[in-house]
């Protein structure tokens, strides 16, 4: 019973990290991507299907941002853990924004990792991380 408590405890405390350093990661992305040029047009949008972490516009190019954060470089970088599954979740989100939005002009995806060495946010941002098909 006491063991239960513990794991219990412990997977809430984890979930909390978690959701505080994605929090993080993304208010370090958006900073990131307005100091490059880009405008914000939207942050955590939600509908039916999901939730888009960032949507930019550089010139006339939509840019749906997937932003992943981790405490620290190991040996999978944050930005592999975007795998086929959710590529294909984030393009028929991004679907759904542009028709929503009454959008039509191109569209990309990238991919910015977030992680910490120390005190220091590091950034990786990978532009057209993969395609919308």
């Amino acid at each position: 019973m006491f063991a239960n408590y513990w794991k219990r405890l412990h997977r809430l405390f984890s979930s909390c990290v978690k959701k505080d350093t994605g929090s993080l990661g993304e208010s370090i992305a958006v900073r990131y991507l307005t100091r490059v040029g880009f405008r914000v047009l939207d942050k955590n949008w939600r509908c039916r299907l999901g939730e888009l972490d960032i949507v930019c516009r550089d010139r006339e190019t939509i840019i749906f941002v997937e932003v992943k954060s981790s405490e620290r470089l190991g040996v999978v970088p944050p930005e592999m853990r975007v795998g086929v599954k959710k590529q294909r979740k984030l393009r028929a989100l991004a679907a759904f924004y542009m028709k929503h939005h009454h959008l039509d002009c191109p569209v990309r995806f990238d991919i910015i990792s977030v992680w910490w060495e120390g005190n220091e946010s590091q950034v990786r941002h990978i532009p057209d991380a993969f395609h919308g098909k």
